[in-house]
């Protein structure tokens, strides 16, 4: 980009912030150090309102001194990468757009009070400012390598593990207590996928809950890719993708615990579900593979609890969600799909038959727990994951036609303003991630492993998958680091 069309687009930013369209066109009217000053204060005054009256999502990630910036997982991983002038400038435009997507919760969630005491102070409306800021501080930051230096260093995701728990818990000891009972519980699901379908228990009524295929089902969908060879599929396209790849839920339904649908904060200010319409909860994601970066695609279920099933059940409690990861290759078919429940616990992979385990993954604290091959489907097919009443684990993938209940999609950022009975809406997510009331006792054996509040419902972006060792579902080069590509297809 020349610096003449550089100093062009500040130019028109700076305008927009300081609604100077009668000025001429020149920059010499306007300081650019004002306009950034501008915009930083702006981001001030916003993050002191919305830490007092609003809501504001722990992921993702904030970035100390870049208010106008966030970051995941995936994106703080190309901080130590040599990135080109365009790669450079997608990544920022990345981190960007994933502050603009926090900032959009968090100005939805103000009253319209603050939002025009913002507005008034700064003449001009704050999704104006959201949308204007981040051009004009980007455009700066660019020119600044000091600055890009320090974001480079700045931009480390943070680990879910705490390492004082570990130290105080006596990690070095207590993990093999904990590595044995992983071991038992890994057998125990292996045993559990052996069995044929039918021989599955049943406690109550299997039925099916899905959603309806939109368009051919395998049209082709080719994805432009940015400067950081990241697929950025259209609002069409990813649609189309959701509803391709949606699973069917199959859930043994012995309860009202069984059903899924939308969390809401009850009278008592405890989180529940209104199962009145069956709900899904969708996201977009992204991860390494092989030197490309691949598209993923998220679904996550919520049920009302997991109910108390004795005396000592330090896994029962409010809430329960189960999160199902759809991974698309280079060619937009299944790499491999895995699953979490929405504590981070009970990671299942259930890969394709083009990826093998690597041997070192094998031998890992706590290895990657593989249940099952993902089925192979034809054209008019769709994955079917059993569901188990109460606990609701998954106990066996299938291939078989779309039938049952239908389900309503909902966008992730709902949850960061659910109903709550008598206060209009607030968020799921407490400012750690952790969902307040959905806590298990679990916790109290296992908080030596390092993993805040183990068993609690929490964000995306938080989930620590393994209690020996470490592991994040979010991890950018998870299938890199646990995968090879088979060394001859399965036929």
């Amino acid at each position: 980009m020349s610096n003449v069309l550089k100093r062009l687009i500040v130019f028109l930013i700076m305008c927009a912030l300081f609604s100077c369209a009668h000025l001429p066109p020149t920059v010499d009217h306007l300081s650019t150090n004002n306009a950034v000053e501008r915009c930083l204060s702006f981001y001030t005054d916003l993050d002191a309102l919305v830490a007092r009256y609003g809501v504001t999502p722990s992921r993702p990630e904030r970035i100390a001194d870049f208010p106008y910036l966030r970051m995941t997982r995936f994106l703080a991983a190309f901080s130590n990468q040599r990135l080109d002038g365009g790669a450079l400038q997608s990544w920022l435009n990345h981190l960007a757009a994933a502050d603009k997507q926090a900032r959009a919760i968090e100005l939805a969630s103000l009253e319209s009070r603050f939002q025009s005491k913002i507005a008034a102070k700064y003449s001009a409306d704050p999704v104006v400012m959201l949308e204007a800021c981040p051009e004009l501080l980007i455009a700066h930051d660019l020119e600044d390598p000091e600055r890009l230096k320090l974001l480079r260093k700045r931009a480390v995701a943070s680990d879910e593990y705490r390492l004082l728990n570990r130290m105080f818990g006596l990690y070095p000891l207590t993990q093999f207590f904990v590595k044995a009972a992983v071991h038992r519980y890994q057998n125990k699901i292996a045993t559990l996928f052996s069995q044929p379908l039918e021989k599955l228990p049943v406690h109550g009524k299997l039925q099916r809950f899905y959603m309806p295929q939109t368009g051919h089902a395998h049209e082709s969908v080719t994805m432009v890719r940015d400067a950081l060879g990241v697929p950025i599929p259209t609002t069409s396209q990813l649609n189309h993708l959701y509803a391709r790849h949606a699973p069917v839920w199959e859930i043994d339904v012995a309860g009202r615990y069984d059903f899924p649908g939308k969390p809401f904060w009850n009278i008592d200010g405890k989180p529940d579900v209104d199962h009145v319409e069956a709900a899904i909860y969708r996201f977009p994601s992204y991860m390494f593979w092989q030197g490309d970066v691949l598209l993923q695609l998220n679904y996550l279920i919520w049920f009302a609890e997991r109910p108390d099933t004795g005396i000592f059940d330090i896994f029962s409690g409010r809430l329960d969600g189960l999160l199902w990861r759809v991974t698309l290759d280079t060619d937009g078919a299944v790499l491999i799909y895995d699953s979490i429940h929405a504590c981070g616990c009970y990671h299942f992979f259930f890969p394709t038959d083009s990826l093998k385990l690597r041997p070192e993954a094998g031998r890992l604290p706590e290895p990657p727990l593989l249940p099952q091959l993902a089925p192979r489907l034809t054209s008019e097919e769709k994955i079917v994951i059993r569901v188990a009443s109460g606990t609701h684990y998954i106990q066996k993938l299938y291939a078989d036609t779309s039938s049952g209940q239908r389900m309503h999609w909902q966008e992730y950022q709902t949850l960061y303003a659910i109903p709550a009975a008598g206060n209009g809406r607030t968020s799921l997510f407490q400012t750690d991630g952790l969902v307040a009331g959905s806590e298990r006792m679990e916790r109290w054996l296992l908080w030596p492993m390092g993993v805040p509040s183990a068993g609690a419902m929490r964000e995306r972006g938080r989930h620590a998958t393994a209690f020996v060792g470490a592991r994040h579902f979010d991890d950018a080069r998870l299938l890199d680091n646990l995968f090879e590509p088979a060394s001859a297809l399965i036929h």
